[in-house]
């Protein structure tokens, strides 16, 4: 088809160059539009990729946490009593290429089967490779009707998250519990008062701890 104009040297033209001219355009900048989303795709992929090969090359081993010290403290009060329990945890990284990011870390304990009141969450944490450790400060309502003095079971336990830093990559955060268990022999303290109970838990050698990473 030709078109026909006044112009004697613009007519005829043929229409079917006008169209070809903005096919060819439009063909052009979907080109350019695939090319660019291939690139941006093959960028990610890589990155996913280095990723996933510097995981599998240091791959983390889990932390691993100890209770290094734990003191119990009972008053009795009328026909109630208040537990207190003033703990310290050791965490270890065995990791010298990764460091240990904790968030969120919140300890809870129960003595004698009565569970104590949360403590404060604890600061937020970046570990290299080694040892650090946390402490954590409990008490049991004041209508706690625990007998002060003889052996009972105490439980710690510490929740929070967990990632790692390896240079400039940083890990998705993981579910992070820590359990721990120990005997505790209260005995009478009459320097204090004859209503306050006493007692300690030494050593790593006297509890027990299991971690878990999820």
């Amino acid at each position: 088809m030709s078109l026909i104009t006044d112009d004697p040297e613009e007519s005829p033209r043929d229409c079917s160059r006008s169209r070809k001219h903005h096919h060819h355009h439009g063909s052009s900048s979907r080109s350019s539009g695939r090319r660019a989303l291939i690139a941006a795709s093959s960028t990610v992929a890589s990155l996913l990729s280095l990723a996933f090969i510097l995981w599998l090359t240091l791959r983390p081993a889990s932390p691993h946490f100890s209770l290094l010290a734990a003191t119990a403290t009972a008053t009795a009060t009328n026909n109630a009593s208040v537990i207190i329990v003033d703990a310290a945890f050791t965490a270890r990284n065995p990791n010298a290429n990764a460091a240990a990011l904790y968030d969120q870390l919140q300890a809870s304990a129960s003595y004698a089967g009565v569970p104590l009141g949360a403590g404060a969450p604890l600061p937020p944490l970046e570990q290299p490779e080694g040892d650090v450790v946390l402490s954590a400060l409990l008490t049991s309502p004041s209508t706690t009707a625990v007998a002060v003095g003889g052996q009972a079971l105490l439980r710690v336990r510490i929740e929070g998250q967990l990632r790692w830093k390896v240079a400039a990559w940083v890990s998705g955060r993981h579910g992070l519990a820590v359990d721990c268990i120990a005997a505790v022999l209260l005995r009478p303290s009459p320097s204090l008062s004859p209503r306050v109970a006493i007692g300690a838990v030494q050593g790593s050698s006297s509890s027990q701890c299991a971690t878990h990473v999820i």
